[in-house]
């Protein structure tokens, strides 16, 4: 009876044994246990994202990035249109004004230069775009230093709008980049306001435009120089 009774408690413990491994390698066991590492992997790929710049709170918006790219563009079409005004004033003898525009046209390709250096820096696409070809000719010289005065006007624009932009991601890397922009827009408006109002004077005051293109030379020779 005793060993009836062993063979039985044997023969129970070996099948209650099968039982417990075969839920352990049941399919819903494994779907259990996948879910869960499924869900772990989930959480730790999360925390692990890559944390917002640091120049930014929001990062750069699509606005922002295609008003920067268009800035370069701009600040190239400026460089051409100095130069090609530069030219004119050669062909009519005015040398120094001619030094001045092509200083400016050198000035303005420095400024796309370090948009692009900046854009590098920060990750930005920068796609250079196609150039309009500027104006070569002008009946007077006041009819140059107005057109000018347009194309600043233009370029300050553009350049609030970027600043816009900027603003509203609240990108401050891009503000503070703009800035010292800002104040050369400033300065520049100024300037040729103050150049036309001479070149308007020229014909109360007869040798005063050819003074201005000596002074503009001077300018033009001393800036070359500190650069």
């Amino acid at each position: 009876m005793a060993n009836s009774t062993g063979r039985m408690s044997l023969t129970t413990f070996f099948l209650l044994s099968c039982t417990s491994m075969a839920a352990a390698f049941s399919p819903s066991t494994y779907t259990t246990q996948s879910r869960h590492v499924t869900a772990s992997t989930a959480l730790k790929v999360e925390s692990s994202s890559s944390p917002p710049s640091p120049f930014s709170l929001v990062g750069p918006s699509q606005d922002l990035l295609t008003l920067f790219n268009d800035q370069v563009t701009k600040e190239f079409s400026a460089s051409q249109f100095y130069l090609s005004a530069s030219i004119w004033f050669d062909s009519c003898d005015w040398e120094g004004m001619a030094s001045y525009m092509l200083a400016e046209s050198e000035e303005e390709r420095g400024h796309a230069l370090q948009f692009i250096e900046f854009a590098n820096k920060r990750n930005i696409p920068i796609k250079l775009q196609g150039l309009d070809v500027p104006t070569s000719t002008w009946e007077s010289p006041e009819d140059v230093w107005r057109d000018i005065l347009e194309l600043e006007r233009a370029n300050t624009s553009s350049l609030l709008k970027v600043a816009e932009a900027a603003n509203q991601c609240q990108d401050y890397a891009v503000l503070a980049f703009l800035n010292p922009f800002h104040m050369e827009q400033v300065n520049a408006e100024s300037t040729i306001s103050t150049i036309i109002a001479k070149v308007a004077d020229e014909n109360k005051t007869p040798g005063l435009l050819r003074q201005l293109d000596h002074e503009l030379g001077l300018e033009a020779g001393q800036e070359a120089g500190i650069n």
